[in-house]
């Protein structure tokens, strides 16, 4: 009995062990707990806007923060969610931010802190400036052709109406102290003597106002002339016989217009020999410069030549290769009506590179210059619809008569003439109904001119380079080497940063600027506090033009 007693109760106690050890549970394990960005740097433009980033998270609540506020973000949205209990998870997080109106780009840190373990991670956004930085260096120990300066033609009296001559109000507007900054007035010679006195008054005003005077013959006189035969057409042409006579012609153009006050630069041989108006042989240029050059710069004026049409190898090179004609010869002058800006094409960068290359061939060699004397830009100015006129459009003119002038002061030009001062492609504005503005109103060709005029006139071109292709520069100094001058076409649709370094200090720094929106408007400019640097801002598709003060 006492036996089963005792096996009752240690069976008892075994039940109940086994009983009590089923009443326990295991204990659970923490959830592991993370957060992160999908990425840990975003770039953003400079115009104001939103972009999505993605938090990942797992078993936490989270929170975005800024230490600082660079005034880049101004929302984000959410800003903090999360839960303990759910794992593996994704949210997608709005972040707006607003316009980098400031040079430099700017950046601002987010942190995404993990409120269960504390950790931060980083998310560093940059958003560029709208303003590219351009490096524009300044080498004035390398120098170039010297820069006569810039202007056009008179408007002649014997082929427009007497509502389209250039009045006095046109010549201060262009040519005075406070105008548009030209220097350099191209009159017609016109072959009746009783229409001389004619052009006077402007010419003296204009020379008052520091203009150069040059002349240029279109017709040689009926009395001098004869008929030839060139390619089946018939031409006006000067008798060999006459050459005399003709020399005679000129001086005595040159003699009257000193007697009444106008001390021309330069005369012309013949304007577009190779055209509709006096037809010359190239040889017939050589001789007539050979044999009667000297009577003519005798007056004290110089003489240019050939002045062709397209500035062409065929009128262009006997003149540098016979020594007495180059010899009697001190402007070698042409147009550019053939093509020089289109490089693309094969046949106009083979002309570019012969008119750039003549400087450093044969002119600086023997101390002359080149200068075009002639050009102008009127594409579809047939058109009936106004719509259609686009030498009026500002995309046009920088295309065109910013970039040829750019092209010429690059490829080593001294001076450069448009054809009309005042006609509705132009400088200032006609009476023309394609004028499309007030008469004696300036252009958009007046401004890019005047851009060149009042910056590179009177200089020597010097070394710049630009460090980015899509803005164009050349760069000047002045005699006396304490002022430098530099002239930008931006033809990008982009805002530029330009860092204007040089190798002597820069006391201070101005610009004007014109886009489609206004015209000759004072740029912002900074100077270093080490004075090794300037800077300016520059709009898309604008013309800048920039004085360095040393």
């Amino acid at each position: 009995m006492k036996n089963f007693l005792r096996f009752t109760l240690i069976i008892g106690s075994l039940l109940c062990w086994g009983c009590s050890g089923d009443t326990e549970k295991e204990e659970e394990k923490p959830l592991e707990t993370s957060t992160s960005f999908l990425q840990s740097y975003l770039e953003l433009s400079a115009s104001p806007g939103e972009v999505t980033v993605t938090v990942n998270w797992s078993a936490t609540l989270w929170e975005i923060v800024m230490d600082t506020n660079t005034g880049m973000i101004n929302q984000i949205s959410p800003s903090q969610g999360g839960e303990a209990k759910t794992v593996n998870q994704r949210t997608n997080v709005k972040i707006s931010y607003t316009e980098n109106t400031g040079l430099e780009a700017r950046t601002q840190d987010v942190f995404l802190v993990n409120k269960t373990t504390g950790t931060r991670t980083k998310l560093t956004i940059e958003q560029s400036s709208q303003y590219k930085s351009l490096a524009i260096t300044l080498d004035p120990s390398t120098k170039y052709q010297h820069v006569v300066g810039f202007g056009g033609m008179y408007n002649p009296k014997i082929w427009l109406a007497a509502n389209n001559l250039i009045t006095t109000s046109d010549i201060n507007k262009m040519y005075g102290p406070d105008g548009l900054g030209y220097n350099i007035l191209r009159l017609m010679v016109y072959p009746n003597e009783n229409d001389w006195a004619a052009d006077v008054e402007g010419a003296k005003l204009a020379q008052q106002h520091g203009a150069i005077i040059f002349a240029c013959p279109w017709d040689c006189t009926d009395a001098l002339a004869d008929k030839i035969t060139v390619n089946s057409k018939e031409y006006k042409h000067l008798k060999v016989e006459n050459y005399q006579a003709y020399a005679n012609h000129l001086v005595k153009y040159i003699n009257y217009m000193k007697a009444q006050g106008v001390n021309l630069y330069a005369i012309s041989v013949q304007n577009e020999p190779d055209m509709d108006f006096t037809f010359w042989h190239p040889a017939e240029v050589v001789n007539f410069v050979k044999a009667h050059g000297a009577q003519i710069r005798a007056t004290g004026v110089k003489l240019m030549s050939p002045e062709a049409c397209g500035m062409s190898p065929e009128y262009t090179d006997p003149i540098l290769n016979d020594a007495t004609a180059f010899g009697q010869t001190d402007i070698l002058a042409g147009h550019l009506y053939q093509g020089f800006i289109g490089t693309a094409s094969t046949y106009e960068k083979n002309r570019h590179d012969y008119i750039a290359g003549l400087y450093t061939s044969k002119l600086a060699p023997a101390s002359k210059t080149w200068w075009m004397t002639e050009h102008l830009f009127n594409d579809t100015e047939k058109e009936t619809n106004p719509s259609a006129w686009i030498f009026q459009q500002w995309a046009y003119t920088m295309e065109h008569l910013a970039k040829e002038l750019h092209m010429s002061m690059d490829g080593y030009c001294s001076a450069y003439i448009y054809w009309y001062l005042k006609r509705f492609y132009g400088m200032i504005a006609d009476s023309d109904n394609r004028s499309q503005a007030t008469v004696g109103t300036t252009l958009n060709n007046g401004y890019i001119l005047s851009h060149y005029a009042k910056y590179a006139s009177n200089t020597t071109r010097i070394k710049v380079s630009s460090g980015d292709s899509d803005v164009m520069a050349t760069a000047y100094v002045n005699a006396a080497g304490t002022e430098m001058t530099v002239v930008l076409l931006n033809m990008k649709s982009a805002y530029f940063y330009a860092k204007i370094t040089s190798p002597t200090d820069i006391k201070s720094i101005t610009a004007v600027e014109s886009t489609d929106a206004y015209k000759m408007k004072d740029a912002t400019t900074t100077v270093s506090e080490d004075k090794k640097m300037g800077t300016v801002l520059m709009a898309p598709k604008s013309i800048v033009s920039i004085r360095v003060k040393l």
